[in-house]
């Protein structure tokens, strides 16, 4: 028996862990093939016929269910028996038996079923006793109940294939510590979870060591909550003492019931960036909170993400989620501003999704939600929310993008926002800016953002505070680069000066005064001179103090 299971994926880095899994723990040969969600669908339905099987399987996330859809009504395999499974099939299964060319869903986990109903299918054994299934019987849908895998330690892990050895150095390896959440938020699938369950920790080290001896760099952990395992130490501790060079291990993290302790322990021993925390805040409206059946503890939240941030060795990444219960476009403000002050490298805006199954999803009409119909079913209104207030905070997640969170404006962007009402509004007023001159927000250059967020500082901020962030944007924008840059400005030329800065530096550093004519840059402020070299791809930064 010929069995193919297929991922799309999102990205040609990411990996498809689940088609591994059954692979894995099957009784019988699997095949896998992987695309991502850029290959058209005639690449993916000519692979596919040419492999020809007799049981195909499509691994169902939110970013490719669509595509899956389009390609299950273009392909025509009469001869194959069609399988879906993953969180996307799990708990709505119905639509896709009544209006697609499916013949089983596996729901939940998927180790134990596949295995048994391709088993069971192949030497014709009724599968009326089998769990985590939903079919089509005489017209009839059956849909059988999810059984959680009891002890996840019999599971064979997916991280030794053969053929992936090749690869592993240019993908992300995913790893699970557990599955399930303790918590129940009602916007989030692993609420549906029973129980939240472990995986052996020593299996798991194996696991990273085997990855990383493959040159594996950058490893993401599935877990909802990683630091729910008690041995959450255990782990930081063998990663920090066994890690290859230019390693990165990034972690769910819950903020609030993070011990102090262990961030004081990576604090002093973990080697700066190896560790990343990403830590979802969604809103600070306690109300809001208690709606979605989301517990969080504001003050021990914000003392341990300051505690985080205090040496700067964690890289971290907070989430909000606009669009939940009772948070109108104010309160959503209030929540982007308080978590802006904590100024961490990436502040991701995100906006509520009704995935299918959810408890939020099933309740929609408590909040009067309007959502789109098709994947990613991102919300368009809510009783507290217009439409066009979720365009505002829309725009204002824009420029939150290009000016924070990619790193353009590092050391000064969020200065430059206490100079305005609040952060939100500096945002949104630069994306109101950018409309009203037509300027891009997809296609630029940074010289291009310097430009623009300058000129628009020009015409908001008094002259003195304008010359203090002008100045502070030369510093950063020429610190940015690795080669010489194309300047925003331009000092008023004076050979003379040049020359005496650069005989200065001459003697500071013992280097040929051509060296600094070839591949310096001056830039001149009030109190010093700064010059900038670019040579090798890299950057240097001399000072000469200006004469009284």
């Amino acid at each position: 028996m010929k069995t193919l299971l297929v991922g799309i994926n999102a990205k040609y880095i990411h990996t498809n862990n689940a088609i591994r899994l059954l692979k894995v723990n099957a009784s019988f040969e699997v095949s896998l093939k992987e695309f991502t969600i850029k290959d058209s669908n005639e690449k993916i339905i000519e692979e596919i016929k040419e492999f020809s099987p007799k049981y195909l399987g499509f691994s169902c996330y939110i970013w490719n269910i669509e595509q899956v859809k389009q390609i299950l009504q273009e392909i025509n395999l009469p001869d194959s028996t069609i399988i879906l499974g993953g969180p996307e099939v799990s708990y709505d299964s119905e639509y896709l038996l009544k209006d697609y060319p499916v013949d089983y869903i596996l729901k939940g986990e998927g180790e134990i079923i596949f295995d048994k109903l391709i088993t069971s299918l192949n030497n014709g054994l009724d599968i009326s006793p089998l769990t985590n299934i939903s079919y089509k019987k005489n017209d009839t849908i059956i849909n059988k109940p999810i059984v959680e895998i009891k002890d996840l330690n019999t599971l064979k892990q997916p991280y030794y294939l053969i053929e992936d050895i090749n690869d592993l150095p240019n993908k992300i390896a995913y790893i699970e510590t557990s599955r399930g959440c303790p918590y129940k938020c009602s916007y989030c699938l692993s609420s549906l979870e029973e129980k939240l369950r472990f995986f052996d920790m020593e299996t798991v080290k194996k696991s990273i060591l085997h990855l990383m001896e493959n040159n594996v760099k950058t490893f993401k952990f599935l877990d909802r909550t990683f630091n729910a395992n008690k041995k959450t130490l255990d782990l930081f501790d063998f990663i920090i003492n066994n890690h290859y060079p230019n390693t990165v291990f990034q972690f769910e993290i819950t903020g609030d019931i993070l011990d102090p302790k262990i961030i004081e322990y990576l604090n002093e021993f973990a080697p700066k960036n190896l560790f990343r925390f990403e830590i979802g805040i969604q809103s600070t409206n306690e109300h809001t909170n208690s709606l979605v059946n989301r517990i969080q503890d504001k003050e021990k939240l914000f003392n341990n993400i300051i505690l985080i941030q205090d040496q700067n060795v964690i890289d971290l990444h907070l989430d909000l989620i606009a669009g939940l219960p009772k948070e109108n476009l104010e309160s959503f403000k209030n929540t982007f501003n308080e978590v802006y002050q904590l100024n961490v490298k990436e502040l991701q805006l995100g906006f509520l999704k009704m995935l299918r199954g959810t408890k939020i999803r099933n309740e929609y009409k408590i909040f009067d939600y309007t959502f789109n119909e098709t994947a990613p079913y991102e919300i368009t209104s809510n009783t507290d929310l217009s439409n066009d207030d979720l365009n505002d905070i829309h725009n204002t997640e824009k420029m939150l993008e290009i000016y924070h969170n990619r790193g353009f404006f590092k050391n000064v962007i969020f200065d430059i926002t206490k100079a305005f009402n609040s952060p939100y509004d500096f945002f949104n007023a630069l994306y109101a800016y950018y409309d009203e001159n037509n300027l891009p927000t997809l296609r630029y250059q940074v010289f291009d953002l310097y430009i623009n967020l300058i000129n628009f500082l020009k015409i908001n901020l008094e002259p003195s505070l304008y010359k203090k962030f002008y100045d502070l944007l030369k510093i950063e924008y020429l610190s940015l680069s690795k080669i010489k840059p194309k300047l925003f400005f331009h000092e008023k030329e004076d050979k003379k000066l040049k020359q005496d800065i650069y005989n200065i530096l001459v003697d500071k550093t013992g280097k040929d005064i051509n060296y600094f004519y070839k591949y310096g840059v001056l830039a001149i402020f009030d109190d010093y001179y700064y010059v900038f070299t670019y040579k090798n791809l890299s950057m240097k930064k001399y000072q000469v103090k200006r004469p009284l």
